[in-house]
């Protein structure tokens, strides 16, 4: 193999070299590696990658572009890039690789580089968080702040790359500016990344974890892992059985009204207590009075008990049916509709017909004279 950082040419004419032609990193990362090519005149200039072991993959960018040959310039050389993708089953180990130079009168240039994987490496970058660990229900989104050091000798600029459980959204973009897709650091400098991890409504209690990694152009990688805590939670409705708002009933007599109790939450709802207002002189109660638990997704039902009072008239009254599980309530308005007593209108009508009798009697007696 040819020596590190030392350009092998073949007239002194060609001069290919790296700044960091060792350099540490680990399995999955991706590196950035600056080349600089240099002629005594400039010159079409081709380039190669030679020596990359299975899985490996480079790619040779300049001006944005995928390139193969370049221009090279006098004293201060053309600028180049080399990508190398270092796959996630690479062993530790060094692994050495060689960018070849040639121009069209033979000239050739080569520089060795050295890819040292480790299995952690500390590439100058870190992720921290104030609060790594957040709870919340089912559907809602857990936000974390983050901070990023760039502890490297120059400015480095980042993009994202947040992982979560499949269903989850989430998002990662600098505290300062929510659409940005990246972010730039001075050397030494820190700055501050959101990252939003919702929820879907249908997730069961539990821990998830949240993965977010910054990368910066030369390929340093900071990584943080992050947990969510879903806490399920209750949600109480009341309702009628029949789905309808209005019950018919007589004066003193009792009217049984079934009613449903709904948890259509994450979490159990625990001792539902019942409670009603009706007109004064009615009486309303439930049976049961508590319901002792309704489980997630699932229902009990309660009979609504109610006896409007004996001297109540005909006609069209409000009830109001609650129920309540600690900081929770539903509730429901009901007509009730309350008829006449058919023994009250067989009297009025005896009544009618005796005064019709009594004038008639009358109008004969006096009538005759």
């Amino acid at each position: 193999m040819l020596a590190p950082a030392s350009g092998v040419h073949a007239d002194d004419t060609l001069s290919l070299v790296t700044p960091y032609p060792t350099i540490e990193t680990q399995p999955g990362s991706s590196v950035k590696l600056s080349l600089s090519i240099a002629s005594a005149t400039p010159e079409v200039v081709g380039l190669d990658v030679v020596g990359l072991e299975d899985g490996w993959a480079a790619t040779l960018r300049g001006g944005g572009f995928v390139i193969h040959s370049i221009t090279s310039k006098p004293d201060t050389g053309a600028a180049a890039d080399l990508d190398i993708t270092v796959p996630p089953t690479a062993a530790p180990g060094g692994y050495p690789i060689d960018v070849v130079a040639t121009d069209a009168a033979g000239g050739r240039s080569a520089v060795e580089v050295v890819l040292m994987v480790a299995a952690v490496v500390d590439n100058g970058v870190r992720l921290t968080a104030d609060f790594p660990t957040l709870s919340g229900e089912p559907g809602g989104a857990f936000d974390y702040t983050l901070t990023v050091n760039n502890d490297t000798p120059i400015e480095q600029t980042f993009t994202f790359d947040p992982t979560g459980p499949q269903g989850w959204d989430v998002t990662a973009s600098p505290t300062a500016e929510s659409k940005a897709q990246t972010i730039t650091i001075a050397a030494g400098g820190t700055s501050s990344v959101k990252v939003s991890a919702t929820a879907p409504d249908s997730v069961d209690e539990g821990q998830y974890g949240i993965d977010v990694a910054v990368i910066s152009e030369s390929g340093a990688r900071g990584t943080i892992n992050l947990e969510a805590d879903v806490v399920g939670t209750p949600k109480l409705t009341l309702g009628t059985a029949d789905q309808r708002l209005d019950a018919t009933g007589k004066a003193n007599t009792e009217e049984r009204i079934p009613m449903i109790v709904l948890n259509s939450g994450t979490a159990p709802l625990d001792s539902v207590k019942l409670a009603g207002t009706a007109p004064s002189g009615w009486d309303i109660s439930f049976d049961p009075k508590v319901v002792e638990a309704v489980q997630p997704g699932e229902t009990a039902q309660v009979t609504a008990i109610v006896t409007p009072s004996p001297d109540a008239v005909a006609g069209d009254y409000a009830i109001t049916v609650r129920s309540s599980a600690g900081s929770l309530s539903s509730s429901v308005d009901l007509r009730y509709t309350l008829q006449g007593s058919r023994t009250l209108g067989l009297v009025a009508i005896g009544v009618i017909a005796a005064a019709f009798l009594g004038l008639a009697g009358v109008f004969v007696k006096f009538g005759r004279r």
